[in-house]
């Protein structure tokens, strides 16, 4: 084989041989109807310990997944999350009711 390079003209193109490429058509999803995800958390106290549990289960494009967490932690990190919980939803209620004030008689508390 020669490594001299070769000219061709402006409009030539260099084609392949139809049987040298293989053409794959997609195949379709085996099971297009029937597909879910499920999960469920759980975090509790007895006082002493957090339990944390948590399960995950899927079946998409033909393929079944199961995933699952059990753990404990100490007594307090429950308490701390429920007090967050709470102070973040106070929050967001004070954000939420704040422009309506304006329509509430002034505080006579604070004319005083």
């Amino acid at each position: 084989m020669s490594k001299d390079i070769v000219k061709k003209d402006k409009g030539e193109v260099a084609g392949r041989n139809g049987r040298d490429v293989e053409i794959v058509d997609d195949t379709p999803n085996p099971f297009p109807f029937v597909s879910f995800r499920y999960s469920y958390k759980e975090i509790s106290s007895d006082g002493v310990n957090t339990r944390v549990r948590a399960k995950k289960k899927s079946f998409e494009n033909g393929k079944f997944e199961s995933e699952e967490f059990e753990g404990t932690l100490p007594g307090n990190v429950y308490s701390n999350m429920v007090g967050g919980m709470q102070n973040l939803i106070a929050d967001q209620l004070k954000a939420l009711l704040k422009p309506f004030s304006m329509f509430l008689p002034p505080d006579s508390k604070k004319n005083k």
